[in-house]
């Protein structure tokens, strides 16, 4: 909401029914936004479109008053879900509500599921509203407040200076995040901190500490964490490869993925790989792949990741095949495979057009040189991505950029649409001073 929206209403004016729909609408496009930031498919006036439908039935809930709030409250007994959640600390956060909101900490504070909605709430208001109430929270008795006031201070890429370092000895919960923030705010005198984090046991502050040091450019000691990361089943596997691939130097990306090439189940992750190097000399390679259909769609994303070529506005989409692998994920409940298809929304590419294109058009794309959707990787061209990509090009474009100038905040691409348009067009705009 920012600012509220309008004047609450007298309770003899409110239909109920009416409330109720706000509240249900307001959780469950607030869900379909936070799945649409890592989609494929959007873009910042996509994400700018679905913001403004969460915005106005928050709105209607604010001027509902003191009903909407309780038939939020209502929901979210009944439902339990992120998205209520969302709604809930939103409300409570702009009405400065300390007792509303110490009671939404007693329902998510055991569930870590349901905190990702109050942490959508907390990058959801401006961070005029936090200010106070995160200092607090920093210097809170309870991990999960810390907890709260660190993620306050990423998702705002707000520095809350010494106390950072004081967080890095904290428990896990708290110091994985904070050895996150360490990297998203390019706090380089803190290098030496997070080379003490990895060797320890806990793969969740080896890989936060490895991927901020990454960032902050301690490349050296960072890349084996990442590799051994990037190769394995965990859940930081395609996080640590996407960072990898761009803070290794490209001769050492291709020894390191021909070794990968020797077990067939590295496919996937070399065809992913291939796209974020950017070299055009994998471009050949990757329209192989997409006559296999278990890779077609990702090694089409991979292509235009590096060429820029949208295969829907190239006219290099194709039909899907005819029949999938046993192997293949499906949404059919009748099938013992039922598992999210990562690609779902990729584009299948037709191999034949996309050939035609790349020996008409390949001559563009010097090899040796990394692109990024089409243009020479540099900082205006990052700049143009972070203004017209999709989600993961728009990261890709955040981390090259922070790796060209170590110490500069890393840009928040999953903030509000608003939020980075104002930004984009004040680019020399520093941080937010500490909350």
């Amino acid at each position: 909401m920012g600012a509220p929206g309008g004047v609450p209403s007298p309770a003899s004016s409110i239909i109920p029914e009416i409330v109720e729909q706000h509240a249900e609408e307001a959780a469950f496009l607030w869900c379909l936004r936070n799945t649409a930031i890592n989609q494929p498919h959007y873009r910042l006036r996509d994400l700018a479109e679905l913001e403004a439908r969460v915005e106005a039935h928050l709105d209607g809930l604010w001027v509902a008053g003191e009903a909407g709030l309780a038939i939020a409250w209502s929901r979210l007994e009944q439902q339990a879900g992120i998205g209520e959640v969302f709604a809930v600390a939103t409300l409570e956060l702009e009405r400065s509500d300390d007792a509303g909101v110490e009671r939404l900490l007693t329902v998510v504070d055991g569930n870590p599921e349901l905190r990702r909605g109050f942490f959508g709430a907390l990058g959801w208001v401006s961070p005029k509203v936090l200010r106070g109430r995160a200092a607090a929270w920093l210097d809170a008795s309870t991990p999960i407040r810390r907890l709260l006031g660190i993620v306050a201070c990423s998702v705002h890429r707000a520095n809350p200076r010494s106390r950072l370092e004081h967080m890095l000895n904290d428990a896990p919960l708290v110091r994985a995040r904070a050895l996150r923030l360490v990297g998203e705010l390019g706090r380089i005198d803190l290098k030496p901190e997070l080379r003490r984090e990895l060797s320890v046991t806990d793969d969740v502050c080896r890989f936060w500490a490895a991927w901020s040091g990454a960032l902050l450019g301690d490349r050296a000691p960072a890349i084996p964490v990442l590799q051994d990361l990037a190769i394995g089943d965990g859940p930081f596997k395609w996080r640590a490869l996407d960072l990898l691939v761009r803070v290794m130097d490209p001769p050492s990306v291709i020894v390191w993925l021909s070794r990968l090439g020797q077990d067939s189940r590295n496919v996937r992750l070399i065809v992913l790989a291939v796209g974020i190097l950017g070299d055009p000399a994998g471009v050949p390679w990757l329209i192989e792949k997409m006559r296999v259909p278990v890779l077609a769609r990702v090694a089409g994303q991979s292509f235009s990741m590096i060429t820029g070529a949208d295969l829907a506005g190239h006219q290099l989409e194709g039909p899907p095949p005819l029949e999938r692998s046993p192997a293949d994920p499906t949404d059919d409940a009748a099938d013992e495979n039922v598992t999210v298809d990562p690609d779902a929304n990729l584009a299948w590419p037709n191999p034949g057009a996309v050939q035609a294109w790349w020996q008409s058009a390949g001559g563009r794309y010097p090899e040796g040189t990394r692109f990024l959707r089409g243009i020479p990787l540099g900082q205006h061209g990052c700049n143009v991505v972070l203004r017209e990509g999709y989600p993961h090009e728009r990261r890709a474009a955040a981390y090259e950029l922070v790796l060209m100038n170590p110490g500069r905040p890393l840009w928040n691409w999953q903030a509000k649409s608003r939020a980075q348009l104002v930004r984009l067009m004040s680019p020399n705009s520093g941080l937010q001073e500490a909350i």
